[in-house]
């Protein structure tokens, strides 16, 4: 039998001190009540209750155990409105994790905004262009860019991740501005890689396609710390739209080859399957949706 359904029956005759007005508490026919007394004690090997025509009352272990069938029920109702709880209001320690420059230029300044919205929640952003593990990392919502790797995990689509070209104008006045990709290996450029590596930025104009190669003169491993060294005139980047919007609407950066498209990638809202999902993950779910789409 049940075990808790037999503790709720056990308190019932107690409380009630009889069988037959605990069956009509409980809902299960006078017979069935004697049945979950049986089970019970005979699964803890003692005897709980004296019975007489007249009257019910508790062994010392009846005693005992209805005292303990009291705490664990209670304990479990409790357990439940918590539980139910979190379905119904958005609280909690919320995980996130984006790329380092999604999330300062595009997440972090709209947190503010989430947390007015659901001040329970708590907010956690990771911010890494490592790929983290959800389960292992303990990430209920991630932002990924480019192909996705796990196809159990449920994406959404945010936009594309668009990248482009810049420099500031006192490093075009020194050095001019490129009209083509061709004129690149004889500028100064900012990567995103080691420097002894070898890259190539591509291009695209309607049918025509451009591969260049490009030796970075400075390489750095952060998109925040390029911009600032493009922004001190340093050279040629090519970073995410988003990290320089700003820059082109102040003047403080130049967009470059804008006649040329380049190879832009996916990004999507990632985050495990859950049909029991909690009400601060439906909360930031919907809420990335409306405020992160680029």
């Amino acid at each position: 039998m049940d075990l808790l359904k037999s503790m709720a029956v056990f308190i019932e005759v107690v409380d009630q001190g009889s069988m037959t007005a605990a069956s009509v508490k409980s809902d299960v026919t006078p017979q069935m009540v004697g049945m979950h007394i049986k089970a019970l004690e005979q699964q803890f090997g003692a005897k709980f209750l004296h019975r007489t025509t007249r009257h019910i009352g508790l062994t010392e272990a009846g005693k005992l155990f209805y005292q303990h069938c009291q705490q664990v029920l209670g304990l479990i109702g409790e357990t439940r409105q918590v539980i139910n709880q979190l379905h119904v209001e958005a609280k909690g320690l919320l995980r996130l994790s984006a790329p380092a420059t999604f999330g300062a230029r595009v997440i972090a300044p709209t947190l503010g905004m989430f947390r007015q919205q659901h001040p329970g929640v708590e907010v956690d952003l990771f911010l890494t262009d490592s790929v983290m593990d959800l389960q292992a990392d303990e990430v209920e919502v991630a932002i990924r860019i480019g192909t996705l790797q796990d196809l159990s995990l449920v994406a959404r689509p945010l936009g594309r991740y668009r990248m482009v070209i810049a420099a500031a104008p006192a490093y075009l006045a020194r050095k001019g501005v490129p009209s083509r990709p061709e004129a690149l290996p004889e500028h100064h450029c900012l990567g995103f890689r080691l420097k002894q590596s070898q890259r190539h930025w591509h291009f695209q104009r309607g049918d025509e396609k451009v591969s260049v190669r490009v030796d970075d003169c400075i390489s750095i491993n952060q998109g925040e710390a390029l911009r600032q060294a493009a922004l001190a005139g340093a050279g040629v980047i090519m970073q995410p739209e988003v990290l320089l919007q700003q820059d082109f609407a102040s003047g403080a950066l130049v967009p470059l080859l804008t006649e040329f498209t380049i190879p832009n990638r996916a990004v999507n809202m990632i985050y495990r399957q859950d049909r029991f999902a909690s009400a601060k993950l439906k909360a930031i779910i919907d809420f990335g949706l409306e405020r992160w789409r680029i």
